[in-house]
């Protein structure tokens, strides 16, 4: 078809020429037309000359049973009479090996391309290969993606039976009622929750975007809003029911990002909120993992640009306004900082290399794919965070009677983390993946009370510490109270984490995982002591998962600790379209700061997990996850160690008490768009 539009207008008039005449290029004019008598003496001849005693299909029914004849028979046949089948010779030439009249191409021009043009079957072409394949659209047009997650979640002990070295609670119904609880034996927690996550980004021309990403029902656990409280007093109405802001603990709506970009030729301006994600993330993690809860979400204002084929991101980020007017009641005009001393600001920089755009994607997929060379991602991220008051709030709240008390806080903290990635497939059935991040936390405060500061050291009068250049003159008093204590307190914090994959062909990949984190001395992670206690720990994003019960949910997340974590994972029934796969992990910890744990002992825990995972063209998830943890002494319960987590004021532990086994059973639906 694309050869026969392509032929000169020439040829096809060749066509036209052998078959029936073209139509008149002009309309016969008016003096030509026939009249009425003429057109009625022509059908008349038209109806004479047409035989009545036979008709075509009798015709057709005749020559079909006429038996063939041979040549020498046709050539002596009368010119006049009906014709008949002639029966042609085995080798008689036919029309089909007559040339046409069309001129001679033996399209030539055309083997210089096909030379060039390698066959390659649609199942083996790379998924970001085609995205160049993707029509242009017009604007301005919406995309939206999202998902929509069901999760279901049993949780068999991990209270770990001490009364209060976890920070999972144990069951109600094992303390309560007091005097007789109602069930002192149970160990079971089971909670099944529902998202729906919605970011359509609105493109509003080629160089204009607004993206926007909200979570409805954000992990609210079903049956949170009950069709009928009968017991409980009052009775909500039905659009409170149904359009309420809150279900149990959790907000019905949550923006978790609105902002919009500009591209110019200085670069790409974005302004609003929007999610910080960096490396592994175990600092900075946007929390867009199947199985994430949280997600770091930031207000900035940034420019990103390229400088020889780095991609660099300087930034403002609105880290803390402080107290605003409508915190104190005002509903007069927009809401405003009543000062500027008590907001946190924070200044952020990257620089890194790694694919962003359409062309970057394609050019790193030439080479891991085509070339086979290996590819090196990664950059290095720094902020400077910097507060200089707190305004505390006391048992009043807020208001003009008594307007809130500014303390100096002086606090100055820089963070810089590097990462960097190897990819490298140097064939179909090779794949290695290594991946490090390393980050390191530091600076000062001056104050990590809430007590006012600034007396000098005979604590007869007072250094206004607000005031830079008097808080330079007396840098002691800045950072000592009433009664001549030390408030000030410095910062150092580190963080590694490292992530391995190896594919040699076969249905196995596997791999090892490894990391640490800082901590102090303090009991119990930090958790529950004062501020300049808990700035002694390195703590990982919560949404930097390694395992099912010990750092997700005993501990929260990674702090004073270095894990081991091998594991191995098999793909079968993989038909392109969709695939299985069964997952083994064993994660190893010990805490790197024995008097940071509950028990003041170093080892932690051996957790294995499985997981086994239906997946439908990266649209639809079904998993069933498993896990068991098995404590060691660092979680057990000390005399005279304070409780981690706990109902009541019980006080410090009376009794030396083991940990128990804990396991959970967990299941998980996932629609991808």
């Amino acid at each position: 078809m694309i050869l026969a539009l392509a032929l000169p207008s020439s040829l096809v008039a060749q066509e036209d020429a052998a078959g029936e005449p073209p139509a008149p290029s002009q309309a016969p004019a008016a003096d030509d037309t026939p009249s009425d008598e003429e057109v009625d003496a022509a059908e008349d001849a038209s109806e004479e000359e047409t035989p009545s005693e036979e008709t075509p299909n009798e015709e057709a029914d005749a020559a079909e049973d006429a038996e063939p004849i041979s040549a020498e028979e046709a050539e002596e046949a009368p010119a006049d009479e009906t014709p008949v089948l002639v029966e042609q010779p085995a080798d008689a030439p036919s029309d089909d090996d007559q040339g046409d009249d069309w001129p001679e191409d033996d399209f030539s021009d055309f083997d210089e391309i096909a030379e060039d043009i390698e066959f390659v079957p649609a199942e083996a072409i790379d998924d970001a290969m085609l995205d160049r394949l993707t029509p242009l659209a017009s604007f301005p047009y919406v995309e939206v993606s999202g998902h929509l997650r069901t999760r279901s979640r049993a949780r068999f002990g991990f209270d770990l039976g001490t009364g209060g070295t976890s920070a999972v609670l144990p069951p109600l119904e094992t303390v309560s009622p007091a005097d007789a609880p109602a069930n002192p034996e149970a160990s079971n927690l089971w909670t099944t929750d529902l998202r729906l996550r919605l970011a359509p980004t609105f493109h509003i021309s080629e160089t204009l975007r607004v993206h926007t990403e909200a979570d409805l029902l954000d992990n609210i656990a079903l049956g949170a809003d009950p069709r009928h409280s009968y017991f409980v007093e009052g009775m909500p109405g039905a659009d409170s029911r149904v359009l309420g802001g809150y279900s149990g603990a959790s907000s019905l709506l949550r923006v978790r990002q609105a902002y919009g970009e500009v591209d110019a030729f200085f670069g790409t301006l974005s302004a609003g909120r929007m999610l910080n994600d960096w490396g592994l993330g175990i600092f900075a993690n946007g929390g867009d993992c199947d199985d994430c809860d949280f997600g770091d979400v930031v207000d900035r204002v940034s420019l990103r640009t390229s400088l020889w084929n780095f991609n660099v991101l300087a930034a403002y980020d609105f880290a803390g306004a402080g107290l605003t007017s409508d915190s104190l009641g005002f509903d007069h005009g927009t809401p405003y900082e009543i000062s500027r001393l008590d907001g946190t600001h924070q200044w952020t920089a990257q620089v890194w290399r790694a694919p962003i755009s359409r062309a970057d994607r394609e050019r790193q997929a030439h080479a891991l794919y085509t070339t086979r060379r290996p590819v090196f991602n990664g950059g290095l991220y720094v902020s400077g965070r910097h507060k200089q008051a707190q305004a505390n709030i006391d048992e009043n709240g807020l208001n003009t009677v008594a307007p809130p008390e500014l303390t100096y806080r002086g606090l100055d903290i820089y963070s810089a983390d590097l990462w960097g990635q190897m990819l490298w497939e140097p064939a179909d059935d090779r794949r290695i993946r290594v991946e490090l991040e390393a980050l390191g936390i530091f600076g000062s405060v001056d104050n990590t009370t809430a007590a006012a500061v600034g007396f000098d050291p005979d604590r007869t009068g007072s250094v206004n510490c607000f005031d830079e250049g008097a808080r330079e003159n007396n840098p002691a008093a800045c950072s000592t109270d009433a009664e001549g204590n030390t408030t000030s307190k410095s910062v150092t914090q580190f963080g590694l984490a490292l992530e391995s994959e190896f594919y040699f062909g076969g249905p196995v990949t596997f791999g090892l995982n490894a990391g640490m984190a800082t901590g102090g001395d303090s009991p119990n992670w930090g958790y529950g002591e004062d501020a300049a206690a808990q700035l002694d720990f390195m703590r990982f994003s919560p949404d930097y998962h390694l395992d099912l019960i010990l750092f997700r949910e005993v501990i929260g997340t990674v702090t004073n600790a270095t894990y081991a974590n091998p594991y191995v994972m098999a793909t079968f029934l993989d038909s392109g379209l969709q695939r299985m796969e069964f997952q083994l992990d064993a994660i190893a910890s010990r805490a790197l700061n024995a008097a940071g744990t509950p028990s003041g002992e170093p080892w932690l825990g051996l957790e294995f997990d499985a997981s086994l995972r239906y997946l439908a063209t990266d649209t639809f998830l079904a998993a069933i996850d498993a896990g068991v943890l098995f404590p060691f002494a660092g979680l057990a319960a000390e005399v005279d160690r304070p409780r981690f987590n706990h109902y009541g004021d019980l006080g410090p532990f009376g009794e030396a008490v083991d940990p128990g086994l804990a396991w959970t059973l967990q299941g998980r639906l996932m629609w991808k768009f």
